[in-house]
């Protein structure tokens, strides 16, 4: 069994960092495709394994095939490894926005192909992972979710879910660093520094969401436990609700998703 990654970016790094770390292939069962030469050296003196500029060799050495390339170059990559594509390949992709339909159309020899959607905190070994399959053997999706259980937890969801997986999970570190941000500067405003505000609200955040999980609790749980009779934080509460904070997050995150959706469908009028 060989993997091959073709793609050694960030989020490709962060996959080889994940297997090599957690000793779930060898580094002689890892082939790296890198088009950019400084990549090469780089992932090679760091990781010592072998990474070349060439796809093809990779698809022809490895079973397992991993697409780790941003969605503007998909097109150009299937094309080149498209004719070596065989019957015992498991094709896997991370793209975001291309549905397992038209990877099908020009990887339809394979015996799997399985489309995955990573985000920013796999690459500390924290991501929120989904994975979906129209027809792939068991054997490739217990594959596919063990590898990337090195670098995040994983979920295995039908692909009509995927836009909204994207928005939640791949768009969200964006929305949470705003929320972070907005709690930092309220910490200002009342006279902390900001560099003390700043860690302040990242140990919040985290004693919050690690003591919801080691007590089983719900979202409403915390509120209940933390808001008193007409005290402080049930007035804050009020200004929260009264401005529609629930729904403006809501909104934001379908917006999102309805920008994915809109993404897929130019992408799938390039690939056709």
């Amino acid at each position: 069994m060989k993997l091959g990654i073709i793609g050694g970016g960030m989020m490709g790094e962060a996959i080889l960092s994940g297997i090599l770390s957690s000793s779930f292939l060898k580094k002689e069962n890892i082939l790296v495709s890198e088009s950019l030469e400084d990549r090469r050296k780089y992932l090679t003196e760091k990781y010592e394994i072998e990474v070349v500029s060439d796809n093809v060799y990779t698809v022809n050495s490895c079973e397992y095939i991993l697409l780790a390339i941003k969605p503007q170059n998909f097109k150009e990559v299937l094309q080149e490894i498209s004719p070596h594509i065989k019957s015992h390949h498991v094709i896997i992709s991370i793209a975001a926005g291309i549905p397992i339909s038209l990877i099908s159309k020009y990887t339809k020899e394979a015996r799997s192909i399985i489309r995955v959607m990573p985000n920013l905190p796999c690459t500390v070994n924290k991501g929120a992972i989904a994975i979906t399959y129209s027809e792939a053997k068991e054997e490739d999706i217990k594959f596919t979710k063990s590898l990337f259980e090195t670098i995040g937890k994983v979920w295995i969801l039908p692909e009509k879910y995927f836009d909204t997986v994207t928005a939640l999970t791949g768009s969200g570190p964006a929305f949470v660093a705003l929320i972070l941000q907005g709690f930092t500067l309220s910490g200002v405003k009342g006279g902390i520094p900001y560099d003390i505000s700043r860690e302040m609200v990242i140990q919040l955040f985290e004693g919050v969401l690690e003591y919801i999980k080691s007590k089983n609790l719900t979202f409403e749980d915390i509120i209940r436990m933390t808001s008193s009779p007409a005290g402080t934080t049930i007035m804050g509460l009020e200004v929260l609700y009264n401005e529609g904070i629930i729904g403006i997050i809501m909104n934001a995150i379908t917006s999102s998703k309805n920008r994915g959706s809109e993404i897929t469908n130019e992408i799938k009028e390039g690939l056709l």
